[in-house]
């Protein structure tokens, strides 16, 4: 009887012990499945760094080209020059003098990219291009030489004279294309 009790209790253990091999060979299998799926994460894992390095340099270049856009912007905004200035009318006259003076038109008639200031006369150029550029005085002294002058950093690039012998109004007109940087 206690043969066959023990033949009952190995019976038993045999099928527990085949219960747990069958056991260990699924979480084997499941340990692989995990093992597999892991790695097929860590590949995704490995590619999306990569892509994610790629959208760095990408946004680097992106940021460079919008800098370089903006540059360009600024430079063709900039590049629309245009003024007209003048003194004001019957108010403001030049005193005739025997030496040079800085010839100032406060009169801001137009004055796109305000390159032209009205407190120094100068105009600065603010892209490098072809300027043009045109004046107008007018003199009614009489027995008097007037002269005006156009400079470029200092450098006379026109002068224009008139003697006024008759005491009506004398015209000067000038004009000149400069390259500017």
């Amino acid at each position: 009887m206690e043969n066959a009790a023990l033949v009952a209790e190995l019976t038993a253990l045999k099928i527990q012990m085949d219960d747990n091999e069958q056991n260990v060979e699924n979480l084997t299998h499941q340990n692989a499945e995990q093992a597999a799926e892991l790695k097929a994460v860590k590949n995704q894992i490995e590619d999306l760094q990569q892509k994610n390095s790629e959208i760095g340099g990408l946004k680097t270049r992106l940021t460079s080209v919008e800098t370089k856009v903006e540059k360009l912007n600024n430079m063709n905004a900039g590049g629309k020059v245009a003024f007209s200035a003048a003194l004001t009318f019957n108010t403001e006259y030049v005193q005739a003098g025997p030496s040079e003076m800085n010839l100032v038109f406060r009169n801001i008639i137009t004055n796109v990219g305000n390159a032209y200031s009205s407190n120094t006369g100068f105009f600065t150029a603010p892209v490098k291009g072809v300027y043009f550029f045109r004046f107008t005085v007018a003199d009614i002294l009489s027995s008097r030489t007037m002269y005006t002058a156009l400079y470029r950093n200092q450098q006379r690039i026109m002068l224009l004279g008139e003697y006024d012998m008759d005491h009506h109004v004398s015209y000067l007109v000038g004009g000149v294309t400069l390259q500017l940087e």
